[in-house]
């Protein structure tokens, strides 16, 4: 399946507006799923979602580990480590991935590699706007 890519803001109004990988999927939890928009994100190593989202679906991450996941912007952030299924929208198969649950406000959704890389071929074609998704 292809998706182009978005553009987005950048902080600095005065710069070009960036082209991102983000897709639409579907979440799923105890409390029913919520359609969320999602950064392909080939450098991240797992999946690090807000906790609003956790809690929009029901999920009870008290009890989940703790890791800290590090970045280049926003140095350490604690995590809730979470399996969840997930759905890519317009393809069939649900996927379970571990997800990291963090309350900084600087994450909404972004898909790393452990889990969604191994489910799913990922071509991104920058040049022509697209990422493509096929089951592996």
């Amino acid at each position: 399946m292809k998706f182009p890519y978005v553009k987005v803001p950048t902080a600095d109004p005065r710069r070009k507006w960036i082209a991102r990988s983000i897709i639409p999927i579907k979440i799923f939890g105890p409390k029913g799923s919520d359609t969320i928009d999602a950064l392909i994100d080939s450098g991240a190593d797992r999946s690090l979602f807000n906790t609003e989202i956790a809690s929009e679906i029901g999920l009870d991450l008290e009890k989940c580990p703790i890791e800290k996941f590090s970045g280049i912007e926003a140095g350490i952030l604690l995590a809730r480590i979470y399996k969840v299924k997930v759905q890519v929208l317009g393809m069939d198969e649900k996927i379970e991935i571990p997800i990291g649950f963090t309350e900084s406000k600087g994450v909404i959704a972004i898909l790393g590699q452990e889990g969604f890389f191994d489910a799913y071929r990922v071509k991104f074609e920058r040049d022509r706007g697209i990422v493509e998704i096929t089951p592996s």
